[in-house]
């Protein structure tokens, strides 16, 4: 018997909640401040994978948090601040009103980028960015974001980083009037790995926000 081409993942429609967080997370690269209930959920088992990262997720209603901690890479910690995506970075995809099945971005929709390691120049710096796609809500790709808080800690077999991505980014984020928001990940490794939420590369996500998952911005757990 054939295995079929269309991967696990297109039969579900992914989505978690996210609690608010009481007080802002101090963006140091330090992840001791964050707990298991922001955890995104791991979906690698579906391709019988394991996860080598763990992502947190929160938000209060000034401010989205980005949190990962990348562990027991071989190679060494290493970036490309043009072609973010051929060396260790994470892409974060949003869509502020969730506007499925709409297949094409709008100005609710934005893809950035977080490196744990800056230019040449500055390699002790994480660094933020933003891509523009067609269609969505900034003129042009944006190679160092200096509106994005971020920080980072690397070490010999791995990184933490951390990210703070305020309104002034995200204008149209509005968590009271619209708590449902696309949103998918992407984390590039120079070990040749990759791991992902909800949609990996067999999807054409970089084009089609209906293809990301949904988060729910809750108040507490139930």
């Amino acid at each position: 018997m054939s295995s079929s081409i269309v991967p696990n993942t297109y039969f579900f429609d992914f989505s978690f909640c996210s609690p608010r967080v009481k007080k802002p997370i101090r963006i140091d690269g330090d992840l001791s401040d964050w707990d298991s209930s922001s955890l995104v959920p791991d979906l690698m088992h579906f391709i019988s994978q394991k996860p080598f990262a763990d992502v947190y997720f929160s938000w209060d209603y000034d401010n989205i948090y980005i949190g990962l901690s990348v562990i027991n890479k071989i190679t060494p910690v290493d970036v490309d601040p043009i072609r973010f995506w051929a060396k260790d970075c994470i892409e974060l995809w949003f869509d502020f009103r969730n506007e499925k099945p709409v297949f094409k971005y709008t100005e609710h929709c934005h893809h950035f980028y977080l490196l744990p390691q800056g230019r040449k120049t500055d390699k002790q710096l994480a660094t933020a960015g933003e891509c523009r796609e067609p269609g969505s809500a900034i003129p042009e790709t944006i190679y160092h974001h200096k509106e994005i808080e971020v920080a980072s800690i690397v070490e010999q077999n791995g990184y933490s980083l951390e990210a703070c991505i305020p309104r002034s980014v995200i204008p149209t984020f509005d968590p009271i009037n619209y708590p449902l928001i696309g949103f998918n990940y992407h984390i590039n490794n120079t070990d040749k790995k990759a791991q992902w939420w909800s949609s990996g590369t067999d999807f054409a996500r970089q084009v089609d926000p209906s293809t990301w998952g949904t988060i729910e911005l809750v108040e507490t757990l139930a």
